[in-house]
């Protein structure tokens, strides 16, 4: 699969949809590593941007973040031959901003990287720069999430 992959191709990958798709672009991902480099134009058609901030609040970094997780996940089960599985985010912690909102017009950059992985459950070291390019991330956070087979089977009674 190549290194860059185009919002058009990267929406098959994922099971987010319409406004809740929060991706532009992959620019690398590394499926041995299970890392990822993302990125998202902040505009106001972003279902979180906010008029009065001129852009969408820090605090949503962690929806960028994840969806870049499940880019990744989409990615090698693609290269793996495998059906895509949902995923569920178990925890968000670490989660720090130093600035508090994504402005309007800038392209984020998401860098992901796995750290941990125990049969289903996954945790990743997560960055994500205010500007394309930039060297210091103004959010950071360590996201879990796990993957399933059959979702149902979550929901059931014994």
């Amino acid at each position: 699969m190549p290194q860059f992959i185009p919002h058009d191709e990267l929406i098959q990958l994922l099971p987010h949809k319409g406004k809740m798709f929060l991706l532009s672009c992959v620019t690398a991902h590394n499926v041995a590593e299970h890392s990822i480099t993302s990125e998202y134009n902040i505009t106001p058609d972003c279902i979180f941007y906010e008029e009065e901030l001129g852009g969408v609040p820090t605090w949503v970094g962690f929806e960028f973040m994840a969806q870049g997780i499940s880019a990744i996940t989409g990615i090698t089960n693609k290269e793996l031959g495998r059906k895509p599985r949902p995923g569920f985010i178990l925890s968000v912690v670490d989660f720090k901003a130093v600035v508090p909102v994504l402005k309007n017009g800038n392209t984020i950059e998401m860098k992901i990287k796995e750290d941990y992985r125990s049969d289903d459950v996954y945790r990743y070291n997560c960055a994500l720069y205010a500007e394309k390019g930039d060297t210091t991330p103004v959010v950071t956070s360590k996201i879990t999430v796990m993957e399933t087979n059959d979702i149902m089977s979550l929901f059931k009674d014994d």
